[in-house]
């Protein structure tokens, strides 16, 4: 019997890894990431973009390994959906040569339009989903304007990233929650920072203060409102960085938009109620994701 479970569990693993096939592209000498593709012909994609910080493609950073974005598109692959997954463009500022003052988030905007009209125009998917994670939420409804099928907002924000960051800032401490909405102010009438608070530093260093500044003209329940496509919003009951009230607050502006609240979900899209693993010894993301992003993407 043991023998025959064995013979059973391989055949297992290799059919799960007949399933896909992960092809490094690369779109321009922004744009580098991977295609998952299914070994059955597909006519439905999905592009997946990545939260803030440094977050690859994958999910993860150089703090928590964790492959979320990966198992994400492992399991849309084996639901006969191909994903285009890519690094944000800092991965690769000493090749390229610029700095984090050079950044714009509308650079970040450009790079997953790119990636959208290389599922579009190259590969000819027909049916095409932008799925957007934390910061990538934002990103992603700005744009699937026009140009996708669907939207998926994973744990997304639906507040100004000066509002939201404020809010944390004063839960610590309502003294550095003042001075942020002065530096707030002083970026949106000047440009730039006076003088920053050393304890703020790593907040509004000079050189990301451009970054925040260009992030923080988006509001993300106005740039949702915009999309005329099939809305998915998904929130974790245990993330503590984007809270339920986040995913409501985006659900409160599209009527039609379904709303998704998973039991015990954080914010890297594992249950905490969850033991189970994969080959590698890493914790599977939240059972029920994969199932309720596939049937969203399969009834568009």
């Amino acid at each position: 019997m043991k023998k025959i479970l064995l013979i059973l569990s391989i055949l297992s693993i290799n059919f799960c890894f007949a399933q896909f096939e992960d092809k490094e592209i690369k779109l321009n000498k922004y744009v580098h990431g991977t295609l998952c593709q299914p070994t059955e012909k597909t006519e439905t994609a999905a592009l997946i973009i990545a939260g803030s910080g440094p977050t690859d493609r994958d999910g993860n950073n150089p703090m928590l390994q964790n492959h979320s974005l990966e198992m994400l598109a492992h399991g849309l692959a084996g639901n006969n959906i191909a994903s285009y997954r890519y690094d944000k463009r800092i991965f690769r500022m000493q090749e390229l040569q610029f700095t984090e003052a050079d950044l714009s988030f509308d650079d970040f905007i450009e790079d997953a339009i790119t990636a959208l009209q290389y599922l579009k125009d190259s590969l000819h998917y027909n049916k095409i989903v932008v799925i957007g994670h934390s910061q990538g939420s934002l990103v992603g409804m700005i744009a699937a304007k026009d140009r996708a099928s669907g939207f998926i907002s994973l744990a997304g924000p639906s507040e100004k990233m000066s509002t939201k960051l404020i809010e944390q800032i004063s839960n610590q401490s309502a003294a550095y929650g003042d001075t942020t909405k002065v530096y707030f102010q002083q970026l949106q009438e000047k440009d730039t920072i006076e003088k920053v608070n050393p304890f703020l530093m790593s907040i509004f260093r000079p050189s990301v203060q451009h970054f925040i500044k260009t992030w923080d003209k988006y509001e993300p329940k106005k740039e949702l409102k915009k999309l005329d496509i099939p809305i998915l919003i998904v929130n974790g009951t245990k993330d503590i960085q984007i809270n339920v009230h986040d995913a409501e607050g985006l659900k409160s502006v599209v009527s039609d938009a379904e709303l998704l609240l998973l039991e015990n979900m954080n914010h890297i899209l594992k249950s905490e109620a969850e033991t189970k693993k994969n080959e590698e010894g890493e914790l599977i993301v939240h059972p029920d994701l994969i199932p309720a992003l596939t049937k969203f993407i399969q009834e568009l």
